[in-house]
């Protein structure tokens, strides 16, 4: 096939007069370029945004949560733990307490939802995004245990690691509603950001020990955070735990708990597929415009090919060539491109969004091999295909017109 790739190089850079065909060669490379660089652009911020809230809620929760049913305490804890750590397919346990309350601090007051963890055994995520002080939940004083706080909420109270809050929390009686009032007071030793400005201005973190402590629970929790090896198996561990916990423990998945989160990301993802189909339909059809081009425009050299004993399919392979020399170097270009938009934002998030409304304060980007192979090698397809109608109609001209032809 070396002449016939010789003779398609050259009919791709025609020098006839003013050039046409090699400018619209350079469209054709440009159409495919930019629809490669829209597919690989929109599906990195799609998965972007879809696993930066799977990670960022597992930091806040976990993949499968276990809490009492109308959020009643737990008190057999150490037959529950021990059931679970047995449980197939559960990585790590982790117990908690969670309860609503107010912080207030020397500049302000604000709402917020407690979180008491077990500092040595904590499996949470939140440690990854400290941006300031460090994780540490222990007493630093006595009676004044360490607080985890986000950015968003340091901010509005105007504290930093060192500083002094103080909880208000309601310690909820015994089958009923109403609870008491506590306080207890706390020194900040580290700042979070997650970048999910609806979760780093409510939670807030401290030990399991000083929540059991403040609120009175004894050796009672309000839950247990289960972390697994296969997040594809979670609804069947979430099913399984049913059937072996009794009430009135009540087993949640992290899709059931975000559940409008999670519908909002595949309302997202359904029209994906068809719409970048048809980009880079319309990209890959312009390779046909260009083929039918450079046919017209070389009819006579066909003509004079074929008279000297050309086959069918050897002109047809010219064009073809073509056709995937122009799809090749337009993949290459648009792979490249739309790996350094990519990589800018991933690296300096340079677009950022409304975290009130997105829950999130950047466009989040997946740097991911397979979006790049995914999309090149359906491009390469279609590239292909957009070839054989042109290839087809050259292969076929009569060469006593062809030459003819003026």
């Amino acid at each position: 096939m070396a002449y016939e790739f010789f003779i398609a190089r050259r009919y791709l850079s025609s020098r006839h007069r003013t050039g046409f065909i090699s400018f619209i060669t350079f469209i054709a490379i440009l159409g495919v370029a930019i629809g490669t660089t829209v597919l690989i652009v929109s599906l990195s911020i799609i998965t972007g945004f879809e696993n930066k809230l799977e990670g960022t809620l597992v930091g806040f929760s976990s993949h499968i949560q276990v809490t009492g049913f109308q959020n009643q305490p737990l008190r057999d804890y150490e037959h529950t733990f021990n059931t679970l750590r047995a449980t197939v397919g559960i990585k790590a346990v982790t117990p908690f307490i969670q309860r609503e309350g107010m912080i207030r601090s020397q500049e302000g007051f604000e709402g917020i939802l407690m979180k008491g963890l077990e500092a040595d055994s904590d499996k949470t995520l939140i440690k990854d995004y400290i941006i300031a002080g460090s994780f540490e939940l222990s007493e630093q004083e006595p009676n004044r245990g360490g607080i985890i706080i986000g950015e968003k909420l340091a901010r509005l109270l105007v504290v930093e690691p060192g500083d002094r809050v103080t909880i208000f929390a309601l310690e909820q009686a015994e089958g009923t509603v109403i609870g008491f009032a506590r306080a207890a007071q706390f020194i900040v030793t580290g700042i979070y950001e997650t970048g999910m400005a609806e979760y780093d201005d409510i939670y807030v973190f401290v030990s399991l020990s000083a929540a059991q402590r403040m609120l009175r629970m004894d050796m009672a929790v309000t839950g247990y955070d289960i972390m697994v090896y296969d997040v594809g198996r979670i609804n069947d561990i979430s099913e399984g735990l049913l059937d072996v916990l009794r009430y009135p423990h009540y087993p949640r998945t992290m899709y059931q708990m975000y559940r409008h989160l999670f519908t909002w990301i595949e309302l997202q993802k359904k029209p994906i597929p068809l719409i970048l189909g048809l980009i880079i339909l319309v990209a890959s059809v312009n390779i046909i415009g260009t083929m039918l081009m450079l046919v017209m425009e070389k009819t006579r050299q066909i003509g004079t090919l074929k008279a000297l004993g050309m086959t069918h399919g050897s002109i047809g392979k010219i064009f073809i060539i073509d056709g995937m020399i122009i799809g090749g170097i337009g993949i290459i270009i648009g792979n490249l491109f739309g790996f350094m938009l990519c990589y800018i934002q991933y690296s300096f998030k340079i677009i950022s969004l409304p975290g009130e409304i997105y829950y999130m304060n950047y466009v989040p980007i997946a740097l991911e091999p397979l979006h790049y192979l995914i999309v090149s090698v359906v491009a390469l397809l279609m590239c292909f295909i957009c070839t054989f109608v042109p290839a087809h109609l050259a292969s076929r001209l009569d060469p006593v017109k062809a030459i003819r032809f003026a």
